[in-house]
């Protein structure tokens, strides 16, 4: 009897532990499901344009675009353009637009507005068989772009996600291209969408003012 009693008490112990190692593997699950659920709402990128609408193009384009880009190192003046649809005022003597090549030649990064309250970093790279680009923008939102078929002298680039961006009617930056006009001379354009429809966008002709290194590659090449 006494036996009998320890036997089943013992059973029931062993139960109650397996119990509760189940439960607690449950709420780890549980937690680390909701940690995974909130980080991925923070980090999703909005699916209003999929990437698999975007046209693709060859690793060997895309690396060759990538180039271009890093030809382009150095600082830039604003001589003309618009932005958001008003003209702007040339700016001698002082960099507007600036690129640095970064990442041990991974990555290139971009000031727009260098220098001022106004900055805007991009952030070029390739992935896999796409040139990308990160925009991190003063309006507070992060669009993610890739870059679309284009010809030999203009980079053009597409919006395939954002981030830190809660309304679509929210004004934010859709697209984006570089036009190179000869070896210091180039167009950057930034397309905008307000309420879910093209708003004037804006475009800055710039010139280069100082080559970061001597032997910075031609930008036709």
């Amino acid at each position: 009897s006494i036996y009998l009693e320890c036997v089943l008490r013992q059973i029931n112990q062993t139960r109650l532990c397996r119990y509760n190692s189940s439960m607690k593997n449950f709420l780890a699950l549980l937690l680390l499901a909701l940690l995974a659920a909130c980080c991925n709402k923070q980090a999703t990128y909005k699916d209003s344009m999929q990437s698999s609408d975007v046209p693709s193009i060859s690793h060997s384009v895309a690396k060759a675009n990538f180039d271009k880009i890093k030809s382009l190192e150095g600082n830039w003046v604003l001589i003309g353009g618009k932005r958001l649809g008003k003209p702007v005022d040339p700016v001698p003597g002082k960099p507007f637009l600036t690129y640095n090549i970064s990442a041990g030649g991974h990555a290139v990064i971009e000031k727009l507005f260098a220098g001022t309250s106004k900055e805007m970093v991009s952030i070029y790279y390739l992935a896999d068989s796409d040139l990308m680009m990160d925009h991190y923008c003063s309006l507070g939102n992060q669009p993610r772009m890739v870059a679309l078929p284009s010809d030999d002298f203009k980079i053009e680039f597409k919006m395939i996600g954002i981030t830190n961006f809660n309304d679509d009617n929210d004004l934010h930056i859709s697209s984006h291209a570089l036009e190179i006009n000869g070896q210091d001379e180039l167009t950057a354009y930034w397309g905008a969408t307000s309420n879910q429809t093209v708003s004037p966008g804006s475009h800055y002709i710039v010139k280069r003012s100082k080559r970061l290194r001597a032997n910075a590659p031609s930008a036709n090449k």
